[in-house]
């Protein structure tokens, strides 16, 4: 039984994507379905245009640079009357984990988070804990980058910023004369210019998403991950296709590694390939994955709610049965070149389309399609669900061909035609 004065704090409630969006407003409804007070926190320019909506998510708010550390410890010092804390966003997760390690809540160390989310870092503890892990390095320029390639050759390599904060800023690079334009990408003008170089992993991509319950890691699903030779991503599906003792043997490897990063608390998603070698990680993320990844956990295991299990663990209350799996369901994204977008065609009969869930445009018409092939510049994106994995990648398929975007040669960095990334959608259509 949770007390009706239990107060639960969300570091961030703005949101730029649909899919953070959605997992703040399910967040909220589970939240609250157990008399919970949800009290958002926010930098004070993200609260001021803030959206009704994304403060009707909430009962109060919190001035509060989130993605501030020492900001967030000093804030935590006042003693606030929260009684848990967790986080949606990646920014936002180290902060959250230092207000609850200064309130004495439940939460992962900092310290371990901070491991976590630095690439090279995370790579040398698995490495040390007997996990396959790439030959990486870390470099402060083009010329010791070079000399990494010159002594791993024949390639492709990998260049990313150290801080794993998501996939921005991730290049292959197949060829030396790649290398400065990728090194140019990894390193952010106002940070230090060290980033991560390593061997290239071949082998299909896919992630585990789960929960840590009484500090064990419970595998909730595993998704497969659809990726371009660029390394982005056009579709995410669960189930993920494995047989039955390569998925065993997967989920056993992250909960493993999960274990050997001493990640005790919340949601978790792990990126891993698989090859000949066996299962090999790579990133690793004390949050829930992105992309709607959360959406398809939700719909495959009906019943599920997932916030509300985290919810649960952190205020050690009673544990809910665990749904069983059923069904598929999958996120797809739209690409299209770069220029000034005329039209959209074929949008509204995809929301009205039974199997949609869900479907969010980044850009609307008059606006400008990036030329940059990264997560934030796909155009659109949309879920989709049946009752078996059988004929739904056919059904993305044939619903994809159908939007049609209507893209003019034009200058997509012209400052009038910017326009911002994933606004708010409309709201989403009822589905089967």
């Amino acid at each position: 039984m949770i007390d009706p004065d239990t107060t639960l704090l969300l570091m961030g409630i703005t949101a730029t994507t649909p899919w953070d969006r959605d997992q703040i407003r399910r967040l909220s409804a589970q939240t609250r379905s157990r008399g919970i007070t949800l009290v958002g926190a926010d930098t004070p320019a993200h609260l001021r245009s803030a959206t009704a909506e994304e403060l009707a998510q909430v009962d109060d708010v919190v001035a509060l640079d989130v993605h501030n550390p020492e900001a967030c410890r000093a804030w935590a010092a006042t003693e606030p009357p929260v009684d848990a804390v967790l986080a949606i966003g990646e920014r936002a997760v180290l902060p959250a984990a230092v207000v609850a390690r200064e309130l004495g809540l439940e939460g992962n160390d900092p310290d371990v988070v901070r491991c976590v989310r630095t690439r090279d870092l995370c790579r040398q503890r698995l490495r040390d804990a007997g996990f396959p892990q790439p030959y990486s390095a870390v470099c402060e320029d083009v010329a010791g980058a070079e000399h990494f390639l010159r002594e791993t050759l024949p390639g492709p390599w990998i260049v990313a910023p150290r801080d794993g904060l998501d996939g921005a800023g991730v290049s292959r690079v197949d060829r030396l004369d790649q290398l400065p334009g990728a090194v140019h990408g990894a390193t952010a003008p106002d940070a230090a210019p060290y980033f991560l170089v390593e061997t290239f992993v071949p082998g299909d991509a896919f992630s585990a998403e789960g929960v840590m319950l009484d500090g064990e890691a419970h595998v909730l699903a595993l998704t497969r991950r659809t990726v371009t030779d660029e390394l982005l991503t056009t579709a995410r599906s669960q189930p993920a296709g494995l047989d039955a003792a390569t998925a065993e043997r997967a989920g056993e490897t992250v909960a493993e590694a999960l274990d050997a990063l001493g990640v005790t608390h919340g949601l978790f998603h792990v990126g891993f390939w698989v090859n000949g070698s066996g299962i090999v990680v790579g990133d690793v993320h004390c949050r829930a994955g992105g992309e709607f990844v959360h959406a398809l956990v939700e719909q495959t295991r009906p019943g599920l709610e997932l916030y509300g299990m985290l919810v649960d663990d952190l205020l050690d209350c009673e544990r809910r049965p665990l749904p069983a799996p059923a069904g598929a369901a999958r996120a797809d994204f739209l690409l299209a070149p770069p220029g000034r977008l005329r039209a959209v065609h074929g949008w509204d009969e995809l929301l009205r389309h039974p199997n949609v869930l869900a479907a969010g445009l980044g850009v609307a018409p008059g606006g400008a399609v990036a030329a940059e092939r990264d997560a934030v510049g796909r155009p659109g994106v949309f879920v989709t669900c049946a009752a078996a994995p059988d004929g739904l990648e056919g059904l993305a398929g044939r619903l994809a061909r159908q939007i049609v975007l209507d893209v003019e040669d034009d200058d997509p960095g012209a400052e009038d035609g910017n326009a911002a990334p994933w606004p708010e959608p409309e709201p989403e259509p009822e589905h089967a």
